[in-house]
């Protein structure tokens, strides 16, 4: 029988927490990285450097420099933040993918509470302290009346983070449900899909057209790793009904009108980005820049890569295009490989790809909350793919060999020639 204690499982419990009180599972997973971080340090253990940890110092080295550069110090706050991220993802590489199935699991279950909270999402909406406890409160839409309000929040603050989870709950039901397809587990298929059809009528509801795009996407991967056949039939009858699927798009009459307000903010972006080109502005100040400049409030660079590179400058930008580099090459290697032990590759092969699309149209990764999620998942994949190195060591081992013989021959001829 499986008992938790409060010491023993208090990462565990507080990731939980995260998911259905919001502000008390996000301050705990801050304590828990910021003391993670000090006792490695205390301790002075050794750190496996991986990408993704290269990418979390260049982001924290781009905060402390912006900071000083633009003589603001509370930018600081970011720091500390992201001090809390790397803290975190330390200790989920020594965990050696233990938490994979609670965290699969527990953002599943995340998922499915949020679309049972949506029924309540207006009484929670009209109660002020309950609904900063429970996350169902808008942020970001200033002056829309709670009533009126249709879009499903979940416990994110905001629909565009609750459909990133959903994305990551739903892709790990799929690669669950491949499973019970190769091991002819049909009942719990069965319970599985039952799963998948609140997931996708839950998207739907967070009235994303990203999220809906995103969701096909998924789909089609699961069909491919299934069935390649009936894949390409489905994309087939997908192409041929595209008016069919615009229609059943939420909110798809404002498609053109968003898609020429993003237009608008990435170009602002990419302008505010040029004017702190090294360093970026950090999260908090890409809020007070942007409106600086162009009188707008926008909160974020709606876009992943722009986002970053605004907020942590080229520093931070070149990291993120070099860790996204790095991780196409791994799931390449992975998806082509003959080793037939390929446990958990399901899994990353349909969730990575959420946070890269969700990036595209969005900045997901601007909550804190989503941030979490989205760091634990990285540092399980790192940790997956530890071994695989981007230069095979039998290619380096020739490719330094004849380099040697080039430089000695370069040097006897010069000393021929001297001759």
């Amino acid at each position: 029988m499986t008992t938790f204690s409060l010491k023993k499982d208090h990462f565990e419990i507080s990731l939980f927490l995260c998911l259905v009180v919001p502000p008390v599972g996000i301050v705990l997973l801050l304590f828990i990285g910021w003391f993670n971080l000090h006792h490695v340090w205390r301790k002075g253990k050794r750190i496996t450097f991986t990408p993704g940890l290269f990418l979390l110092c260049c982001m924290f080295i781009s905060t402390i420099c912006a900071s000083i550069a633009m003589s603001n110090y509370s930018f600081f706050l970011v720091s500390a933040l992201i001090m809390a991220y790397i803290g975190i993802y330390i200790k989920m590489l020594n965990n050696r993918l233990k938490i994979l199935p609670l965290f699969k699991w527990g953002t599943i279950f995340g998922g499915i509470y949020f679309y049972c909270l949506y029924p309540f999402q207006k009484v929670l909406m009209t109660q002020t302290v309950l609904s900063y406890f429970s996350g169902t409160v808008l942020i970001g839409a200033a002056g829309i009346n709670p009533q009126h309000y249709t879009r499903l929040i979940g416990s994110t603050y905001n629909p565009n983070f609750s459909v990133a989870l959903l994305l990551l709950g739903l892709s790990f039901l799929l690669a669950d449900c491949l499973v019970s397809i190769r091991k002819s587990f049909f009942y719990k298929l069965m319970l599985q899909l039952s799963a998948v059809c609140i997931f996708t009528h839950a998207i739907i509801l967070t009235g994303s057209r990203a999220g809906f795009v995103i969701m096909l996407i998924l789909f089609i991967t699961f069909l491919i790793r299934w069935k390649k056949w009936i894949s390409l039939v489905f994309l087939i009858l997908m192409l041929v009904n595209i008016p069919l699927i615009v229609d059943w798009m939420p909110r798809s009459e404002q498609l053109f009108e968003s898609a020429e307000l993003r237009k608008e903010i990435w170009k602002n972006s990419f302008n505010l980005w040029q004017e702190h080109s090294l360093f970026g502005t950090t999260p908090i100040g890409f809020y007070t820049e942007y409106s600086s400049l162009f009188h707008e409030h926008v909160p974020h660079a709606h876009n992943m890569i722009l986002g970053v590179f605004t907020e942590y400058g080229a520093l931070g930008g070149i990291a993120l295009l070099f860790v996204i580099f790095i991780n196409g090459y791994k799931v390449l290697y992975l998806y082509f490989s003959k080793t037939k032990n390929k446990v958990h590759l399901d899994v990353f092969l349909f969730s990575l790809p959420v946070i890269l699309l969700t990036g595209a149209f969005d900045y997901v990764l601007f909550s804190p909350q989503v941030a979490f999620l989205a760091i634990i998942l990285l540092a399980c994949w790192d940790l997956y793919t530890a071994k695989i190195t981007l230069v095979n060591p039998r290619m380096a081992e020739i490719t330094m060999g004849l380099i040697k013989n080039h430089s000695f021959l370069t040097s006897k001829n010069k000393k021929t020639s001297n001759n």
